[in-house]
């Protein structure tokens, strides 16, 4: 009967684990899409930097010089005032210049910013700076829009953080009480190596070495059902899988993988210490 039993209990530690691995995970991958989300709306709201009307090649390549020097620029993107004009004809199906008699478009640099730039006090030291340039009309981008946008981005990663860190106390309790019961039945065996002159670093190994085994095995099983879910949905919403990149998903899988190895690992050693502390007399009231 004690197999059996002891083959029941050992896989209900698998399946537990697992599956508090798997919601980590899960909240892994969900901060991951949040983060690309973040990132492609930030990208959306691009700056436009407006040249005089009228200025030359030279004049254009020291604009677009004077950007590179910031180094705030992730892509930037020349719009002559000729480009401007084609693209508004095809969206108004007119020609302004027929009406106006002159070209009313202005060349331009679409820059998309890198991330630690998308804040309004960088986007205004970077306004400042390209406004000294004689040769730059004016710099445009959605203040308010963006200061929204930054607002939503924060709240929502310090609404994920204390999500992480509340999941987190909750899957140390639950596998810190799985294993526990997993060496409640042995505790008598552990006593009884305590008083044959046994350390307890040399009782504790083996717990702790089975307790890592668990949590490893536990994150593979954990990664392997997460994964199918990601194919699953690659499958049925191709688009939405832009979200998902696939070298920081590997990152969370590895977190997953270690998270369940030093967890566990740290369970089954502040467990055995409990059983080691107490009395023989102690050992029969728990």
């Amino acid at each position: 009967m004690s197999k059996p039993l002891f083959k029941v209990q050992t896989l209900s530690v698998y399946i537990s684990t697992t599956l508090v691995l798997l919601l980590l995970g899960v909240i892994g991958v969900l901060y991951v899409a949040g983060r690309e989300v973040a990132k492609g709306m930030q990208e959306s709201m691009g700056v436009s930097v407006v040249i005089y009307q009228g200025a030359g090649e030279d004049e254009a390549n020291s604009v677009r010089d004077a950007i590179k020097k910031g180094g705030y620029a992730q892509d930037i993107k020349y719009i002559s005032a000729e480009e401007a004009l084609k693209e508004e004809m095809e969206e108004l199906k007119m020609n302004p210049v027929e009406q106006l008699g002159y070209n009313p478009y202005e060349a331009s640099f679409e820059l998309t910013l890198k991330p630690e730039y998308n804040n309004a006090e960088e986007l205004e030291n970077i306004e400042e700076e390209l406004l000294r340039n004689d040769n730059v009309k004016e710099v445009v981008y959605h203040k308010e829009l963006m200061g929204e946008v930054n607002n939503s981005i924060r709240k929502a990663g310090i609404a994920m953080f204390v999500l992480l860190v509340m999941l987190t106390l909750i899957s140390w309790s639950q596998i810190s009480n799985l294993v526990r019961l997993s060496i409640y039945s042995k505790r008598f065996l552990l006593h009884t190596m305590k008083l044959t002159g046994a350390t307890w670093g040399f009782i504790r190994r083996p717990f702790i070495l089975n307790g890592m085994l668990t949590g490893f095995l536990s994150g593979i099983f954990a990664n392997g059902i997460l994964a199918a879910i990601l194919y699953a949905t690659g499958k049925s919403e191709p688009d939405i899988m832009v979200y998902f990149p696939t070298d920081k998903l590997i990152y969370v899988g590895i977190t997953v993988i270690i998270f369940g190895i030093t967890i566990c690992s740290l369970c089954a050693y502040f467990s055995v210490n409990r059983f080691l502390r107490m009395r023989n007399n102690d050992l029969y009231f728990i």
